[in-house]
């Protein structure tokens, strides 16, 4: 009845707020940024509805969505007429179909200013993966070095002074170890993930983009295959050193701050994990280490015995070290240094 909008035009309004019409999973599992989640159908009712149309009842399926539906009409009718006082409201569902359709329709018969998303997330995905097919058209500047020694720190001074900084651990809420996890909340989804890398792309200037040396795989994340193969093909891959001294006392800041019973039980968590790539006694003494709080210990024998001894780094294609001494001096010469 009425004409859906493509992602591409509704990228052109002056405020838009995107309704996610799916269910409660549906959106948990990826949905646009900033969405707002107002189910057609809960997870359940979802269910119910799928299998009677899955049987062949499709009047029976109709039916019923719309009991389940009835009842929240009325608040959802409300908050939508709040919103498009301040926004261009647009609904949308899995592809577009009968959940986004049937509000869309009542709502425009109405005559509220409201649009619906052609092909609903499926067409936001495809625009998602379509972008990511531009990564390997950037230039990387990557970081690489052993755990501990200021990679991090490094890129965050770089984007204080304007830099474009890809921030990949941020971005997966997880510092890419078996400890990387420690202190940084559940992970995003990977659609999540992928759409605020897309986000992060999009703000650059014309530039270099800075990034940390990482495996295809952060947690429960796995990057690009496009970012992999273009972070591999740079020449400008600085390898980043420091002392173990200084390296203790930052891994100690990053995962120690705010040390608690949650904190203990997630060290542990991570230690039971590790515990297939270590002899039984070394896990035993790393247990009893974290009983008595002595980290210092734990952290440089996991350094020493373990990180560094698994990280790979191709020496040839090293194209310039520092000594991470002073985070800002660290900048100074990777910027000078690609002038």
């Amino acid at each position: 009845m009425f004409k859906a909008t493509d992602y591409e035009e509704i990228l052109k309004f002056k405020n838009p707020i995107f309704i996610d019409l799916r269910s409660e999973g549906e959106f948990e599992d990826g949905t646009i940024l900033g969405a707002i989640s107002m189910p057609i159908l809960s997870n359940e009712e979802r269910k119910i509805v799928g299998t009677l149309y899955a049987s062949g009842d499709v009047k029976g399926a109709k039916e019923k969505g719309v009991e389940f539906f009835a009842p929240k009409l009325t608040d959802y009718y409300k908050r939508i007429s709040q919103m498009e006082e301040d926004h261009e409201v647009v609904l949308f569902c899995s592809r577009g179909g009968f959940r986004s359709t049937a509000l869309f329709n009542l709502l425009k018969t109405l005559g509220h200013n409201v649009y619906k998303l052609n092909y609903g997330y499926k067409s936001y995905r495809k625009y998602v993966l379509n972008f990511m097919e531009t990564f390997k058209d950037y230039k990387y500047v990557v970081l690489k070095g052993y755990t501990g020694c200021g990679k991090t720190e490094i890129l965050k001074e770089l984007r204080k002074r304007g830099e474009n900084v890809l921030d990949l651990e941020g971005l997966a809420r997880h510092r890419g170890s078996l400890f990387g996890g420690v202190g940084m909340g559940f992970q995003p989804s990977q659609k999540t993930f992928e759409s605020e890398l897309m986000e992060s792309f999009k703000s650059f200037k014309p530039g270099p983009v800075f990034v940390e040396g990482e495996s295809p795989r952060i947690g429960s994340i796995n990057l690009p295959s496009e970012l992999i193969k273009a972070m591999a093909k740079t020449d400008k891959v600085f390898l980043i050193e420091d002392t173990i001294e200084r390296r203790t006392e930052r891994i100690k800041s990053d995962y120690l701050n705010d040390y608690g019973l949650e904190k203990k039980e997630e060290i542990i968590s991570a230690l039971e994990n590790l515990k297939r790539y270590i002899s039984v006694k070394r896990y035993e003494n790393y247990l009893k280490l974290v009983d008595e709080e002595n980290f210092d210990l734990i952290i440089k024998d996991l350094m020493i015995k373990y990180y560094d001894a698994n990280y790979s780094i191709n020496k040839d294609k090293i194209f310039y070290k520092i000594l991470n001494e002073d985070i800002k001096k660290s900048c100074d010469t990777i910027l000078n240094t690609l002038k």
